[in-house]
């Protein structure tokens, strides 16, 4: 026969005696018992959702009141995005389109229940009849006056974006402003968001194979260093095509049509870091994380239907 010693005996004893009581209390309900295959740190080690991406929507040129217009607004409701972002001429000079009152708000909301929209200014917008800045000004009250207090060019966060707008449409004195501005936005911005994604929005393109001539007042080669200065794409419109050049690793698009009136074919030949041109009515949705940006082109087609046309995705 085995002998257990003293001491050992003793710590059997209270040991059964513990085990006994602790019995006693769960099948008296006082002391809850964990479910099978439980991780009890498995809720405190969880790592909260992700918050969901930025969501925008981009149009350009898209001031006509016609089906083309109405198509692009459609799009936009149905997407549930943050912001609208343009890229100029938010009116067309059509007959039966005032300015911002038909050809802005006729088809998005103003009254604060839909996303807020953010404009910039293109030619159309100084040149049409009843249009003009002071127009334009009325029509957008809330534009930021920090950088210009005519409203024309501002900076805006949406989420995880952050728009610098500028004045395409201006004299070469104006555009050294802004030019001095964008560097130093950039610049600040860089060290206040360094998670947002930078877009840099104006009316009349760097670089195009469009029918209007390039904007050569607005290249790196003229000082516009958008990439050096923090910028991760440029956005511009005006052309009334998609077209998407890639010039020295930096995204150069063209926004594309968002209505019917005044639409333009792409050229047989496109000019050099052109990806891709699409002529028709389109807009595009854009979102956003901090680790990723991702812009998808849609067009109406034949069906009268929202086809994928291009995908622009940028990663850190």
């Amino acid at each position: 026969m085995t002998t257990v010693p003293p001491g050992r005996r003793a710590r059997r004893l209270m040991a059964g005696a513990v085990a006994a009581a602790a019995a006693a209390l769960v099948l008296a309900g006082c002391v809850p018992v964990p479910p099978a295959n439980s991780d009890p740190g498995s809720s405190a080690s969880a790592e909260p959702p992700a918050p969901p991406p930025t969501r925008l929507a981009l149009i350009s040129d898209f001031g006509t009141c016609d089906a083309g217009e109405q198509w692009a607004a459609d799009q936009v409701d149905s997407w549930n995005v943050d912001a609208i972002v343009t890229a100029g001429d938010n009116t067309q000079d059509a007959a039966d389109c005032a300015p911002y009152a038909e050809s802005v708000w006729g088809y998005f909301e103003q009254d604060g229940d839909g996303p807020p929209l953010w404009p910039t200014l293109g030619n159309h917008d100084y040149t049409d009849a009843g249009a003009g800045l002071d127009a334009y000004r009325a029509a957008f009250p809330y534009l930021s006056t920090a950088a210009d207090a005519q409203q024309r060019w501002y900076r805006q966060n949406v989420g995880d974006v952050t728009l610098f707008v500028l004045d395409s449409e201006t004299t070469p004195e104006e555009l050294e402003t802004q030019r001095v501005w964008l560097r130093e936005a950039l610049t600040e911005q860089r060290a206040d968001r360094p998670d947002a994604w930078n877009v840099v929005l104006f009316h009349r393109p760097a670089y195009t194979s469009g029918w209007h001539d390039d904007n050569r007042q607005m290249r790196p080669s003229a000082g516009w260093d958008y990439s050096g200065w923090g910028a991760d794409i440029v956005i511009a419109g005006h052309q009334h095509i998609y077209e998407d050049v890639v010039v020295d690793g930096l995204h150069y698009l063209t926004a594309g049509l968002g209505g019917t009136a005044n639409a333009r074919e792409c050229p047989a030949e496109l000019r050099e870091g052109s990806r891709l041109c699409l002529d028709g009515t389109g807009a595009s949705l854009i979102e956003a994380t901090p680790d990723e940006f991702e812009l998808q082109y849609f067009r109406l087609d034949a069906e009268g239907e929202a086809a994928l046309g291009d995908t622009i995705r940028l990663a850190r």
